[in-house]
Order: C-alpha cells, then sequence, then structure tokens
C-alpha cells in the first residue's frame, strides 16, 4: 500500500484553498465541500493548483476533463445565475451547458464558488485524510471555524450582490458567516434569505435537479432577480 503523507506547510496550503472564479464577482455560491478527494489528488492539487482557480483548467493540471463533464451541482448554478440575470432562455439545456463550459468559475467571469470545508471528498460517509485527521469529527472540530471566519472576512471585504449557500444540513453553518443578519422563510420555506449590505443571501437545498427544480428556480428569480421587463 503506497504511502501519502503531506508536510505541515503543503498541509496549510491545501487548508487555505479558495476557491474558483473570480472574487470580484457579483455571483457567490457557498457549498459543503467538493467532490472526489484522495490523499494522492491532494497531494497533486498542492503542488500545482493556486490559491484562486479557474473551474476547468484547474482540474485539468491533475489529469481531469471537467469543462462538458454533466455535473448537476454546476448546471443548477448556471440556471440560477442567467435566471437571476433576467435571461429568458436560462431553462435550456444547451445554454446551461455552454455557460458551465465557457463562463461558469472563470477569472474574468460573474461566479466565484467557494466551500465551506477546503477538502474534497466523495461524500460525508466517506473519510479519505485519516492520514491528516483521525477522523472528520476532528477535522471540522479543527477547520470549520477557522473557514467560516474566513468567509466572513472575505464577503465583507469583497460584498457580491448575490451570496448562494446550498445544502440544508449546513444553513446553521452559513447563518454562522453572516452574524447579525436575520433570516426569513421564503418561497413555503424552500429556501430562507437574508440582507447583508446590499448583498442579498440565499441558503438553497443541495443543488440537484429534485431538490432545485427549474420552477424553483424560476421562483427564485421572479423573487429577487433583476427586472425582466
Amino acid at each position: 500500500m503506497e504511502n501519502h503523507e503531506l508536510s505541515k506547510t503543503d498541509l496549510e496550503r491545501a487548508l487555505k484553498f479558495e476557491g474558483y472564479g473570480n472574487k470580484r464577482a457579483p455571483y457567490w455560491f457557498i457549498g459543503m465541500e467538493e467532490g472526489g478527494g484522495s490523499i494522492a489528488e491532494l497531494e497533486k492539487r498542492v503542488r500545482l493548483y493556486n490559491t484562486v482557480e479557474y473551474l476547468h483548467s484547474s482540474p485539468a493540471k491533475i489529469g481531469l476533463t471537467t469543462k462538458y463533464l454533466h455535473v448537476p451541482t454546476w448546471r443548477v448554478m448556471s440556471k440560477l445565475v442567467m435566471a437571476l440575470n433576467g435571461e429568458p432562455d436560462w431553462q435550456e439545456t444547451a445554454r446551461a451547458r455552454d455557460y458551465q463550459a465557457n463562463k461558469l468559475g472563470r477569472a474574468d467571469g460573474d461566479t466565484f464558488l467557494t466551500e465551506l470545508m477546503p477538502l474534497p471528498a466523495r461524500s460525508i460517509g466517506v473519510w479519505p485524510y485519516d492520514t491528516i485527521y483521525p477522523s472528520r469529527k476532528e477535522y471540522d472540530a479543527d477547520v470549520r471555524p477557522k473557514r467560516i471566519e474566513w468567509l466572513r472576512f472575505e464577503v465583507s471585504e469583497f460584498q457580491p450582490n448575490w451570496i448562494i449557500c446550498y445544502g440544508k444540513s449546513n444553513w446553521p453553518h452559513y447563518e454562522e458567516i453572516f452574524r447579525g443578519v436575520q433570516f426569513s422563510p421564503e418561497l413555503n420555506e424552500k429556501i430562507k434569505a437574508g440582507q447583508n449590505g446590499h448583498s442579498t443571501i440565499l441558503l438553497l437545498p443541495f443543488f440537484s435537479y429534485y431538490f432545485v427544480s427549474a420552477a424553483l428556480i424560476g421562483q427564485i428569480a421572479d423573487r429577487f432577480g433583476v427586472s425582466r421587463n
């Protein structure tokens, strides 16, 4: 069995990875954590990734092709941005696919994709980093408070127009980022919304087609998006 270990410096670099796209963008997405993940992959990321990357060029550095990969999370993000912008054809699959491939998470684009927790994992039931943290519980206890503090500073610094946090089980942690913001249920309690300066904060379910349907995206756009007139 191959032994993989990260130096303290490498681990700090991995934990400080920020995300993909443009931090000055009007749309920020905050999820729980990236998918995938292994010690071997993390070693490559530490060596090859910058602190902020372009969504599709960075996986190519570690041998992955993602530009036209069907990832429901990214498709939902793409449709949300187009719908909130008032684009009339946001529901078309080809348009969402094109947005994902050519605009989502770009350094010069309208989106920034970041995570509550910095290390990728396939699911909450899988923990591939026991040589770094013996358990996910210990990892969460050590890293989450620091990450929340970092996110709090970043959203205050950049003040994006929309901050869209997804994954209902993490709503309490997302709310910790925005101290003093009152969140209220919206759209038959399917989502929660709050206001922080000129930033509209939306707490949404996990980005699957089942939880965030086209109908819900349309309702969100009607309630919070730019005028379609």
